[in-house]
C-alpha cells in the first residue's frame, strides 16, 4: 500500500509514498491541504492519495493543483499588496527543508537507496526545529488582538563571500534575527568546542556561523536602509547565530564566542531570553525586508 491514514487526537492525515518508498508528503483529511509534497512528484502523490481515498469512500483531490505547498510554518503575514514584483521571490512561501526532498530523489535515483540519507536527516532536522519554533507564533505567545510578534524564514538562500549558503531558518523576534543552523544526529552525541561542534566524527564550524551571521546583519542593514530611502540604518537589529542540536545528546564544556548551541526544547526559551530591543513595527519591517530573496543577493 502507497498510502497510510494516521490518526491522533485532532489530526487525520494520509501519509504517501511511491512504489519504492520514497516519502511523498501528507494530505491533511480534514483541510483537504497536502503538505510537504516536491514539486517534481505533485501528480504521482495525487494519484495515490485518490486511490486510497476512493478505496475509502472519501472525495478524492480535485488535481494535482491541489497538493501545492502552503505557507511557511509560523510565517505570519501576507504577500505585500498588489504582489512582488518581477525577479522577486517570496521567501516567506517556503517550507522548512526547501528542496532537500528533491535533492534526496535525484541521490537516491542516481546513487541507490542509501544515498539519499543525509537528505533526509537535514529535512526531518528542520521540520522539528521549525515545529518547535512555530510555538513563537502560536497562543499563549500572541497577546490579545494583535498579531504574532515573531516572524519565521526557512530555506533562506545568501550570497557568501566563502561560497553561496542556505540558512535553514531565519527568526525574526523582538530580540532581533536568529541564524539557526540544524544538526540532526539521530541517537549521537555533539561535542561543544570553543571554536566547533564536533558531531560523529565530522564538525561544524562555529566561526564561520558567526561571521554568516555577520553578513545577514549587514544585508539586512543595507535592504533596512534602501526600503527607507537612506543611506545607511543607523541602529540595525542584532543578529544571533545558533545551532539547534536534534536527536544527539549534547556535551562539552567549550564556550563559543557569538553563537548559542542548543538542543531542540529550550530552543523557544533561549531566543526569548535575548530580550526585547525591538518594537512590533520594527519586526515587520525587518521581516518584510528579509522575505524579499533580492535581500540576499550578490
Amino acid at each position: 500500500m502507497s498510502a497510510r491514514r494516521k490518526r491522533r487526537p485532532g489530526s487525520d492525515r494520509l501519509y504517501v509514498s511511491s512504489s519504492d518508498g520514497l516519502p511523498l508528503g501528507h494530505l491533511d483529511l480534514v483541510t483537504r491541504v497536502a503538505h510537504d509534497v516536491p514539486a517534481g512528484f505533485r501528480e504521482q502523490f495525487t494519484q495515490e492519495a485518490n486511490a486510497w481515498l476512493w478505496d475509502n469512500h472519501l472525495p478524492p483531490m480535485s488535481s494535482p493543483a491541489e497538493a501545492a505547498e502552503p505557507a511557511a510554518i509560523g510565517a505570519g503575514a501576507e504577500p505585500p499588496e498588489g504582489g512582488w514584483g518581477s525577479g522577486f521571490e517570496d521567501l516567506a512561501l517556503r517550507r522548512p527543508g526547501h528542496g532537500l526532498l528533491e535533492e534526496a530523489a535525484s541521490a537516491r535515483a542516481e546513487q541507490g537507496p542509501d544515498a539519499d540519507r543525509p537528505y533526509r536527516l537535514r529535512a526531518d532536522g528542520q521540520h522539528a526545529v521549525a515545529e518547535t519554533l512555530s510555538k513563537l507564533t502560536r497562543p499563549p505567545t500572541l497577546r490579545r488582538g494583535r498579531g504574532a510578534r515573531w516572524r519565521i524564514l526557512h530555506s533562506v538562500p545568501m550570497a557568501f563571500v566563502e561560497g553561496d549558503v542556505v540558512l535553514d531558518h531565519l527568526v525574526i523576534g523582538p530580540p532581533g534575527l536568529f541564524v539557526i543552523e540544524v544538526v540532526n544526529v539521530p541517537g549521537g552525541r555533539a561535542v561543544v568546542e570553543d571554536h566547533s561542534l564536533e558531531v560523529g566524527g565530522s564538525s561544524v564550524d562555529l566561526d564561520r556561523l558567526r561571521r554568516i551571521g555577520l553578513e545577514v546583519g549587514d544585508r539586512v542593514s543595507i535592504a533596512l536602509a534602501h526600503a527607507a530611502g537612506a543611506a545607511e540604518t543607523l541602529d540595525p537589529p542584532a543578529v544571533h547565530p545558533v545551532v539547534a542540536v536534534v536527536g544527539a545528546i549534547l556535551s562539552g564544556h567549550g564556550r563559543p564566542r557569538g553563537v548559542a548551541v542548543t538542543r531542540l526544547g529550550p530552543l523557544p526559551r533561549l531566543l526569548s531570553a535575548f530580550g526585547t530591543p525591538l518594537s512590533d513595527l520594527a519586526v515587520d519591517q525587518t521581516h518584510e525586508v528579509a522575505r524579499r530573496s533580492v535581500t540576499w543577493r550578490p
